[in-house]
This record gives structure tokens, sequence and C-alpha cells, in this order.
């Protein structure tokens, strides 16, 4: 009987372990056939940069802002009255431009997910899983984004914008572009080496319309990343409570004493 009954329970752990053999292979199998399927996508690998700064074809063709303030960015960047929010630390944001001239950008594919990276530190996860834009989601830096392809073209929604982030970028005379932002973009190769942007945004605080524009970016020779800052910490003639420059004229604490005049 003991005979018998060891052969029985070598005979289930048999077919348990075939069992598991089976399932992972399935598992195998899927995984392989989803990461098979990013073959089926355009080749967008690589470095890409733009010729042309956000922010300058932004200044050249305004888009309907609210009345004050164009002017408002205009007198700021000719009078420099402004504090210029460069010479301060602060997070990458996402308000419509994801880099490309100062840091070049990369675009990585994985299963369901289309990550976009600058070297200057912006990170944008894009969700391609079939996974529905929330109606109601948290404001952060990059904002909530989910797209899907329209044969080689990826469009993208995001919702979710930092309402203090800059608009339409980080410079001097930017402004903070409000609540209910919804950024849409069209993304395609016009050809093997330029990719091209086609981006609307809705903000109802700083716009009367919707701002659409197109951003070109050229393919890159470059093979490494450069982690580009623009901070500048311990910076003195900058107060990190308002972000403001000032000059402080105080001197270090172990600064010698300055010598006797002479006679």
């Amino acid at each position: 009987m003991m005979r018998v009954a060891f052969l029985s329970a070598l005979a289930r752990a048999a077919l348990c372990c075939a069992a598991v053999a089976v399932s992972g292979a399935a598992l195998a199998q899927t995984a392989g056939s989803r990461y098979a399927a990013l073959d089926k996508l355009p080749d967008w690998s690589g470095w890409w940069t733009s010729d042309v700064p956000f922010v300058e074809a932004w200044l050249a063709n305004p888009p309907q802002l609210k009345p004050g303030l164009l002017q408002q960015v205009r007198a700021a960047r000719s009078q420099d009255t402004d504090p210029d929010p460069l010479r301060y630390c602060r997070p990458p944001q996402f308000a419509g431009s994801s880099g490309g001239f100062i840091g070049a950008l990369e675009f990585l594919f994985t299963p369901g997910r289309v990550t976009l990276t600058e070297e200057g530190g912006l990170i944008r996860r894009i969700y391609t899983d079939g996974t529905p834009l929330p109606k109601s989601v948290e404001p952060t830096n990059t904002g909530t984004s989910v797209g899907h392809w329209e044969g080689q073209t990826l469009v993208v929604e995001t919702l979710g914008i930092n309402p203090a982030a800059a608009y339409p970028a980080v410079f001097q005379g930017s402004m903070a572009i409000g609540k209910g932002v919804r950024i849409t973009e069209r993304i395609s190769l016009k050809d093997k080496d330029t990719l091209q942007f086609e981006v609307v945004t809705e903000a109802p605080d700083v716009l009367t319309a919707p701002d659409r524009r197109m951003a070109v970016y050229h393919r890159s020779a470059k093979k490494l990343a450069n982690e580009i800052s623009l901070c500048a910490d311990y910076d003195r003639s900058i107060d990190p409570t308002t972000g403001k420059q000032r000059f402080d004229l105080t001197p270090p604490a172990d600064l010698p004493p300055p010598p006797p005049p002479k006679r």
C-alpha cells in the first residue's frame, strides 16, 4: 500500500510539474508575442533634436492669449524686469514641449507603453495598453498620458498638468499654465530621419482658443546621452524663498578682517 501511495504521489507531482511547464511556456509565448508586436511599430530609435527653440517658435507665432498676457511676456523680455527662473532649480515640467533643443530626446518602446525621455530630466510615460484616460487625475509635473496608434502615428492625450507649470516653457516672462489643461499630440515620421509633433494645447486659464502648432525633430548621430542641468544650487544671487534675484553683500563668517589702513 505504501508503494502504491508513493507512486500515486509521484504521478501527481509529475502532473503538477507538467502543468507548470505548460503554463510557463504559454506565458513565455504570450510575452514573446507582445514584444514581437513592437517590430511592427515605426523606427524612432536613437536621439532626436530640434533646430528651433520651442520658445522662439512660440514667440514668433503666439497663440490667442487672454488680454494683456502677450504684452506682459514681451515687456518682461524687453525690460529684463522678470527674474529668470532658470537661475534657480525647478523640476522638469511638461506644458506642451518635450524638449529637443538644449537636450535631445529619445523614445523607448515596451509592451503597452512608450516612454519619452529628454537629457534635461523630463520623463513622460505614455500608456498604450488600452487604458482609458481618467476623467479626473492628480496634477503632476508631467501629467497623465495615454496613447494609441493610428497606423504609424502615435496619438497622445495628456491631462493632469501641474497648474503652476511654466507656459509655454521656462523662460523670461513665462506664465503659469493654469487648470483644466488638455494636450493632444500626433507624433509621426515625415521621413526616416525627420519626426514631427502636431500639438494642440487647451489651457482655458491663459488661452481663448486652442493653440495648434508643429515641432520638427531630426535624428541625431549621437550614441550616448549627456545629462544636462540648468540648476544653480547655492547661487547667492537668488533668494530661495522667492526665486528672485538678489545681491548678498554679507561677507563670509570666516573672512579675515581687512588690513589696517596705511599711514
